[in-house]
C-alpha cells in the first residue's frame, strides 16, 4: 500500500513514479494485490478440520464422564439408604424402591437417573448386595457397580467397561 498514490500516481516496484494516472490501473492494482488465495484458504480448512477432529471426541468423552459421575454419585446415595434399611430391617433391601431416596415404593425395580442410567439392585441377602448402574454407549454398554459384603462396607463403585465411554468419530459417522 505503499507504492500507492501520491497526487493520484502509482509507484512501480523500484518506487519511481510511474506516469499512470487512471483509476483502472489503481482498481486493477487493489484487486490484484487483495484477499486469499484458494490455497491459503484450503489450508485454514485443513486446520480447522483436524482440530476439530481431535476436539470433538475429547467433548463427548468429557460429557460421558461427566454422567458417569452421575451413576456413581446414585450408587452411593443407595449405598448410605441400604445401610440405613440394613439398620432398621437386619438385611438389605431387594429392590431398589425400597430404599428411602428411590422413593419407598417396593414395586419399583430400577431407578432411571436424569443422564440416563439404569439402576438397580441385582442381588441382595442379609450380609451383602449388589447394585448396577448401566447405560447403552454406541452399543457398548457403560456398567458401574457397588458391591458390599460384611467384609467390604467401605466399598466403592467401580467401573466395568471404561472403553465404552470412549467416542469414536468412525463409528459416529458410520454408524
Amino acid at each position: 500500500m505503499k507504492n500507492l498514490l501520491r497526487n493520484g500516481e502509482l509507484k512501480d516496484r523500484k518506487g519511481f513514479l510511474s506516469g499512470k494516472k487512471t483509476r483502472f490501473s489503481l482498481l486493477f492494482f487493489l484487486r490484484k494485490s487483495a484477499g486469499y488465495t484458494l490455497v491459503e484458504l484450503m489450508v485454514v480448512v485443513a486446520i480447522i478440520g483436524i482440530l476439530a477432529a481431535v476436539a470433538v471426541p475429547a467433548y463427548v468423552n468429557h460429557i460421558n464422564r461427566a454422567k458417569q459421575s452421575e451413576a456413581i454419585l446414585t450408587l452411593m446415595h443407595a449405598k448410605m439408604d441400604q445401610e440405613m434399611f440394613w439398620d432398621e430391617n437386619s438385611r438389605y433391601a431387594s429392590t431398589i424402591g425400597i430404599l428411602q431416596s428411590f422413593g419407598s415404593d417396593s414395586a419399583r425395580t430400577f431407578v432411571v437417573t436424569e443422564s440416563g442410567y439404569r439402576v438397580n439392585v441385582v442381588d441382595a441377602s442379609v450380609d451383602s448386595y449388589r447394585i448396577l448402574a448401566l447405560k447403552e454407549f454406541s452399543g457398548t454398554f457403560d456398567r458401574v457397580f457397588l458391591e458390599v459384603t460384611a467384609n467390604t462396607l467401605d466399598a466403592q463403585p467401580q467401573v466395568i467397561h471404561e472403553d465404552a465411554l470412549r467416542f469414536s468419530i468412525f463409528k459416529w459417522i458410520f454408524e
